[in-house]
C-alpha cells in the first residue's frame, strides 16, 4: 500500500507546521542539573583518596588505626623518623622519652603520641588536666590509671592518658633516683574538619592501649603487665 501522506503536498489552507526546538526552560533546567552535579563532584572529589602511612609510631600503628582520625581528602605523613621506644635506663639503646607525630601537610597534627617513664607524676598530671577541662576515668586493666580530658578552652579537643605499672629491670640513673614505677602514654591530636569527634576520641583510647602493649615489651617490665582486651569507651 502506498503512503499517500508522503506524496500529497500540504494544502495551502493547512496551518504551518512548527519546527522542533528545545524550549528555553528545558535548557535552563539542564544547565542547573549539570552545575549541581559538577559542584558536588568538585566538593566531594571522589577521584581522590586519603593516603596514610602504612606503619607509623615505631611501627606500632597502621592505616586502620589512623583512619578514624581523618576527615577531608589528603595525605598524612610522619614529619620525621619516630624515635625507638627504648628501655629508659639504657641510653645507648635510644631516647628515654619517645614521641611520634602524624600530620597532614602543613601544621595540623593528626596524631601526637608520647611514651615516657613516670615517677609519681600521675596525680600531678591529673590535677593539671582537670584544671583545663573535665576528666573522665578510663579503665585499661588491673593496676592501670587512665583518663580522658575534655578541654574547656578548645571545644571538642580531647586527650587520653594511660599509666601502666612497670617494674623496670635497670639500675639507677645518673641522678641516683630510683627506677620509675610506671610508664605513661599520652595521645592527643587536632580533630580534622569532617571527622567524627566521637570516633576520633575513641581512636585515641584504642591507640593508647596498642602503644601501651608495645611499650610494656620495649621497657622490659619485670612484672606481668595485664591490659584490657579492648579499650574502654571514651565518654562523648
Amino acid at each position: 500500500m502506498v503512503d499517500v501522506a508522503h506524496i500529497i503536498p500540504p494544502s495551502p489552507d493547512d496551518p504551518p507546521r512548527r519546527r522542533s526546538r528545545v524550549r528555553p526552560w528545558h535548557a535552563a533546567v539542564a544547565l542547573a542539573v549539570a552545575a549541581a552535579v559538577g559542584g558536588g563532584l568538585w566538593a566531594w572529589k571522589p577521584w581522590q583518596s586519603v593516603e596514610l602511612p602504612q606503619s607509623a609510631c615505631w611501627g606500632v600503628l597502621d592505616a586502620n588505626d589512623l583512619k578514624p582520625l581523618t576527615g577531608p581528602d589528603g595525605k598524612a605523613t610522619e614529619p620525621r623518623p619516630a624515635r625507638e621506644i627504648a628501655t629508659p635506663m639504657k641510653p645507648a639503646s635510644g631516647s628515654r622519652d619517645s614521641r611520634c607525630r602524624v600530620m597532614w601537610p602543613g601544621a595540623t597534627f593528626l596524631l601526637d603520641a608520647e611514651v615516657r617513664p613516670a615517677r609519681d607524676r600521675i596525680d600531678a598530671d591529673r590535677r593539671n588536666d582537670a584544671s583545663g577541662g573535665s576528666v573522665a576515668p578510663l579503665d585499661f586493666g588491673p593496676g592501670t590509671t587512665g583518663w580522658a580530658t575534655a578541654s574547656d578552652v578548645v571545644p571538642g579537643n580531647t586527650s587520653v592518658r594511660l599509666y601502666v605499672p612497670c617494674d623496670f629491670d635497670s639500675p639507677r640513673d645518673d641522678s641516683d633516683q630510683p627506677p620509675p614505677k610506671y610508664f605513661g602514654v599520652l595521645i592527643s591530636g587536632d580533630v580534622v574538619d569532617g571527622a567524627s569527634l566521637r570516633k576520633a576520641h575513641q581512636a585515641y583510647a584504642d591507640i593508647a592501649l596498642k602503644i601501651g602493649r608495645a611499650a610494656a615489651t620495649a621497657y622490659e617490665c619485670r612484672n606481668t603487665v595485664t591490659l584490657a582486651a579492648t579499650a574502654p569507651r571514651v565518654p562523648s
